[in-house]
């Protein structure tokens, strides 16, 4: 049976008002650790057994995919040359290490949509925005796609070290739009894992802090997956109901992310124990390119326990020159596990391994 490559449908921005909580100052339990085999609550704990090979004839034609897609945005993500990977799995890639890779990105924007889609494109690799990585020299591209467009984009990637590596190619619709005053945005991804031989660890190693849960699930406070505020104690969303927050040139902007423990909902393995602990990395970028999040951090790395509806994490953004500006802050779940551990079993568990954003605006006026 064909392993179909995934598809990704453009659809209308999910708009979410949050309503009320009770505020509890916000707290950081300063311990970092890694994740283990226990923290993913998985069967296995090889993961040559949670990731059987699969061959290049297995995997979908990109033909396939479009004869069976009639409206919204088909997206594919295949290196140049299947025969270059050791080993492939569920979207896990074996290479060898030290060699530049070619990759494919495919989109196709069938007949069936109703206006024509802009999108702008970035790479990250392990968090971290690449230059150069798209046909355009910078650090974004942007893609044009009229009805009917089949197209196809080369991302290079460079030589890698030894163990395991995450490579998310992003892309955000319609650019040229204002933000809302909700900061929603649709976040259009495509996220696979490069491991180069011999990985000394399944995992890449990265330290997590671990967050105390302002909001809590067994007070019924609500679930947030990704929102921002500029609330200390409150979580009305961002600058609601103006889209653009006003500040002055020389000021930094300090807001919050309000970010909860994540678990993915199975129908068809319905007997498994909640997921107890989630991973994720938030990262930051002003007019689509990546600055710190906090001084001297390019990524704050969090875990949060299921009760955990939501922690409230400090961001921090620096004076900014006068005129518009974007701010995105994007969530990644369970950073550094390879996809094909995250996604092993369709029946059985499935790890957090999604791609969130909020996409909100900075006016900055000048001084008089």
């Amino acid at each position: 049976m064909k392993i179909p490559l995934k598809i990704i449908r453009i659809a209308p921005g999910l708009i979410l008002l949050v309503t009320s909580c009770m505020p509890n100052p916000v707290q950081v339990i300063q311990a970092p650790s890694l994740i283990g085999w226990e923290d993913l609550q998985v069967a296995s704990e090889s993961i040559n057994d949670l990731c059987p090979a699969i061959t290049p004839e297995e995997i979908d034609t990109w033909e396939n995919v479009k004869n069976d897609f009639t409206y919204g945005l088909a997206g594919g993500f295949l290196p140049q040359d299947l025969s270059v990977p050791l080993k492939i799995a569920h979207e896990t890639y074996w290479i060898n290490p030290n060699e530049q890779l070619l990759f494919d990105w495919l989109f196709w924007y069938p007949q069936g949509n109703e206006e024509p889609a802009t999108l702008r494109l970035f790479v990250l690799l392990d968090e971290l925005q690449l230059d150069n990585a798209l046909p355009k020299s910078g650090i974004y591209n942007d893609i044009n796609l009229e009805k009917g467009d089949d197209k196809s984009i080369k991302v290079t990637i460079p030589p890698l070290s030894v163990g395991v590596h995450d490579l998310i190619v992003v892309g955000i619709p319609y650019p040229e739009n204002e933000p809302d005053e909700y900061g929603s945005v649709i976040v259009i991804y495509r996220r696979i894992t490069l491991i180069a031989v011999p990985a000394p660890s399944p995992f890449r190693k990265i330290e997590f802090t671990s967050l105390l849960a302002e909001g809590s699930v067994k007070r019924n406070d609500p679930a947030m997956s990704l929102e921002l505020t500029l609330k200390k104690d409150g979580i009305e969303a961002w600058n609601w109901p103006n889209p653009w927050l006003d500040v002055n040139e020389n000021t930094t902007v300090n807001f919050f992310a309000l970010a909860g423990h994540q678990d993915v909902i199975n129908a068809d393995a319905p007997n498994l124990d909640e997921l107890k602990t989630s991973f994720s990395s938030l990262l930051l970028f002003v007019d689509y390119q990546q600055i710190e999040i906090a001084p001297d951090q390019i990524a704050i790395y969090g875990r949060a326990d299921k009760d955990t509806a939501y922690a409230r994490i400090p961001i921090t953004i620096p004076p900014l020159p006068s005129g518009k500006h974007h701010a995105l802050v994007l969530q990644i779940d369970t950073p550094g596990v390879p996809m094909c551990v995250l996604w092993n079993n369709p029946d059985g568990r499935i790890l957090p391994n999604s791609v969130y954003g909020k996409l909100v605006g900075l006016n900055v006026l000048p001084e008089p």
